[in-house]
């Protein structure tokens, strides 16, 4: 195990040499460079496992120029370029939240994961101790898999503001560990009633069906949970739900699935979609929850004076599609597909899909998505998060009162 630091304020990496000396990462494998310049030297020498990179780094030890140049320069060099050994893995690490909304998404195109680093807390230690841990467990002999490695697996399309409001379940979450050399999941745990239920959560890279079943099938062929849910936040149909509601997707489908046709000389689509329904024991739960008012109303309370209502939960059928939609119109052309359509998003037949083609064990699947707008351009201030909060509760509030009798 060969690990590289490139960070100009070495002294704060003694708590995680600490920490990984713990699980066997002796100081000696580990090597630290203040700069772009020393850490391209040893890259050019040593192949590394991982590399731990500062997002601002200066381009020589005695230089106090502190750019993301420089580090983006060296991801580009050692990707484009052989004269570099290409570490197994990069993570990029810095202290400074506006550089992570500025550059972010040019290092999570060339790293494994990015963390956040605190003085105040050990999360960050916590995060990249799960990535030396999931290395070296790769390094030794692979272990059968039991059947189940996960009662409950969740999946969300975006990281914020979706799975942000389930990492905020009181579900005691662990730092984010990598699942392969892809897919990151926090892992927590639970009680219904006597019996604890593990659970995982994951947001996919990119918005829509396809990202979603890829991740989907990804954590089925790898933890076989016995559940796999989807929550967040989705478009509603007006006069059927409201800002807040939370929408059961039963079925779902494809709504631009089909042929396209001339009908008198204009190009025109032949619906023919294909629905696949939730989970009916998982249904016949979130009925009773739906009627739990006080339960509800309490969900409301919680969320405070911007909460748009107490929300309502509807099962019903929601159309999945790759696009957004903020014209008012399309929604209209969708209910023609289903009379009783509540709801429109991105994602869910992706993960239904994903989950109705897994091998034997199959997981029940489903999905608790709450309305942010009604797919036209009038959109409400918060509204975004408290449907990604009361998507989240309504999960809570599921899996708490009935888990026990769903995770069979």
């Amino acid at each position: 195990m060969k690990i590289l630091i490139a960070d100009d304020q070495m002294q704060r990496y003694d708590r995680l040499i600490s920490v990984l000396a713990g699980i066997g990462v002796d100081r000696q494998q580990i090597d630290l460079v203040p700069s772009a310049s020393s850490a391209h030297d040893h890259l050019e020498q040593t192949s590394y496992d991982l590399f731990l990179l500062d997002i601002l780094l200066p381009l020589w030890p005695e230089e106090s120029d502190f750019t993301s140049k420089h580090s983006l320069d060296l991801l580009f060099e050692l990707k484009e370029d052989d004269v570099l050994k290409k570490p197994g893995h990069i993570v990029g690490i810095t202290g400074d939240k506006s550089v992570i909304a500025e550059v972010g998404q040019n290092f999570t195109n060339s790293t494994w994961s990015i963390v956040e680093y605190s003085e105040s807390n050990d999360a960050w230690i916590g995060q990249i101790k799960n990535c030396v841990n999931y290395i070296i467990a790769n390094d030794d002999a692979s272990l059968d898999m039991p059947v189940h490695s996960v009662d409950l697996a969740i999946i969300c399309a975006l990281d914020k503001p979706e799975l942000e409001e389930v990492l905020k379940l009181d579900w005691n979450w662990t730092p984010p560990r990598p699942l392969d050399d892809m897919t990151f999941v926090s892992d927590g745990w639970f009680f219904s009633g006597n019996r604890k239920i593990t659970v995982v959560a994951a947001s996919a890279q990119r918005m829509g069906m396809i990202s979603t079943a890829l991740l989907s099938a990804t954590v089925i062929s790898l933890l076989h949970p016995r559940i796999i849910a989807m929550c967040g936040i989705c478009a509603g149909v007006k006069d059927k739900v409201k800002t807040g509601d939370v929408l059961f997707a039963d079925p779902a489908w494809d709504f631009q699935s089909g042929k396209l046709i001339k009908d008198k000389e204009i190009a025109k689509l032949s619906i023919a979609p294909h629905q696949i329904p939730a989970d009916q024991l998982v249904r016949n739960h979130v009925q009773q929850i739906a009627r739990d008012r006080p339960a509800l109303t309490q969900i409301f309370t919680d969320f405070g004076s911007d909460a748009a209502g107490v929300p309502k939960i509807h099962p019903g059928p929601v159309a999945s599609g790759s696009v957004v939609l903020a014209d008012g119109e399309t929604i209209e052309e969708i209910k023609d597909q289903h009379r009783e359509l509540i709801g429109v998003e991105m994602e869910i037949y992706g993960l239904y899909a994903a989950a109705s083609v897994a091998s034997q064990p199959r997981p029940k699947a489903f999905a608790l998505k709450s309305v942010c707008d009604f797919a036209d351009p009038n959109k409400e201030d918060g509204a975004q998060r408290y449907a990604a909060y009361t998507s989240a509760k309504a999960l809570q509030l599921l899996m708490e009162t009935h888990g026990s009798r769903l995770i069979i």
